[in-house]
């Protein structure tokens, strides 16, 4: 799969709160990794990622910028807006938005699914629309 695509694909499964989706975009190992949660691994743990991500932000809204790609591995400008009006990552619901950006390097298998996903952002950044 090429970046432009997947990008495309995982916007659409994101908007649509569509963990189906989203999980069909992967391959076992699904290793992920982010300052937020740490490395996590398999396609159990991604669905109940997004499962919880949708719960926290019922409007959460994707925007996918794709970047470039060498080979496997490709990058991504990815930007989340949402409400955090539901618990996430232990949080109780603070009512208010965010917009948070991050940068994700995503590595595809020779079908095309990607294996692996590792993002950079400011967790402070995130702390400070999350905390009231």
């Amino acid at each position: 799969m090429h970046i432009h695509d997947f990008a495309r694909n995982a916007a659409d499964a994101v908007n649509h709160h569509n963990p189906d989706a989203v999980v069909a975009l992967w391959a076992e190992p699904a290793a992920y990794d982010s300052p937020l949660t740490g490395p996590q691994t398999g396609l159990a743990t991604l669905r109940a990622r997004e499962e919880a991500l949708f719960a926290g932000f019922s409007d959460l809204h994707a925007t996918i910028t794709p970047l470039g790609q060498d080979g496997d591995t490709g990058a991504m400008l990815v930007r989340f807006d949402g409400t955090h009006d539901g618990s996430y990552a232990g949080l109780n619901p603070t009512g208010r938005t965010i917009a948070l950006e991050m940068v994700a390097i995503v590595t595809f298998n020779h079908t095309g699914h990607v294996t692996s996903e590792r993002v950079f952002l400011d967790p402070t950044t995130v702390a400070a629309q999350l905390t009231a």
